[in-house]
């Protein structure tokens, strides 16, 4: 009966704190602000020039989504010369990446600013 009562007090256990650790959301990337130096879309990869750092170069995600003006787009839309805040991870193993980015100052084709 001692070997009964071991096993029921392991599974209330596993079924207490197992669940308390599922639901654990893993950290969201580093935030930074800077302008878009150069993109190649073929690849994915960014050159982006961190406002008051270095300058970077990331990938981003298959499946990253680009804001700009309460829109949800592709990030095919992303030029040079715009200044976006993207969420910046650095994992162990490959190469840094984004998932969003967010348009700050909206530009025109030509890359300047649009006029107000």
């Amino acid at each position: 009966m001692n070997t009964f009562i071991k096993m029921g007090l392991l599974v209330l256990v596993v079924l207490c704190v197992v669940p308390v650790h599922a639901g654990v959301v893993p950290p969201r990337g580093t935030c930074m602000t800077g302008v878009i130096q150069s993109v190649d879309h073929a690849s994915r990869w960014i050159v982006f020039a961190q406002n008051g750092g270095p300058v970077r170069r990331f990938v981003y995600s298959q499946w990253a989504k680009f804001w700009h003006d309460a829109i949800e787009a592709s990030p095919d839309r992303l030029k040079p010369g715009m200044k976006i805040r993207v969420d910046f991870h650095n994992p162990f193993f490959g190469p840094d990446f984004v998932r969003r980015i967010e348009l700050l100052e909206p530009t025109n084709g030509a890359g300047g600013k649009n006029p107000k």
